[in-house]
């Protein structure tokens, strides 16, 4: 008994939470006037880097923004992305789990010629579930 009362208390308090959701999205607000704002910074103070690897080939393609090169090009395009007065700048390095560790020592020491001392590594905090079909290339 107590356990189809949990039941249905949990299932009213769900129905509840979300109608309040709901009802709080639909209000008008005004918001205030700051006037000591100011303007978002929309400098761009890092890079993302994706790397893939072709088996076939046995070789390593990076891509940023959607333009793919390699890895010789890399501190040129980390030096335009960055600009000449950017005190503090970071690359994300996302990459393929096929991508071997040299092509990886690669991008490394390419980060590492254009400056950059902030290299991070982007990953999955677990592996996807069965099923998922894995992003196209």
């Amino acid at each position: 008994m107590i356990d189809v009362l949990l039941v249905l208390m949990t299932f009213f308090m769900s129905i509840t939470s979300t109608e309040i959701l709901r009802t709080k999205t639909k209000l008008d607000l005004e918001l205030p006037v700051a006037t000591e704002s100011k303007p978002k910074d929309t400098a761009p103070r890092e890079i993302v880097i994706n790397a893939t690897w072709s088996a076939p080939r046995k070789e390593g393609f990076l891509e940023v923004e959607e333009n793919v090169f390699e890895v010789e090009q890399l501190p040129s395009v980390i030096e335009r992305r960055r600009g000449k007065n950017e005190a503090f700048f970071r690359a994300v390095i996302r990459a393929d789990g096929s991508v071997p560790y040299s092509f990886l020592q690669q991008v490394l020491a390419a980060c590492a010629n254009a400056g950059v001392d902030n290299i991070t590594f982007s990953v999955l905090s677990q592996e996807a579930p069965k099923g998922y079909a894995k992003p196209p290339r």
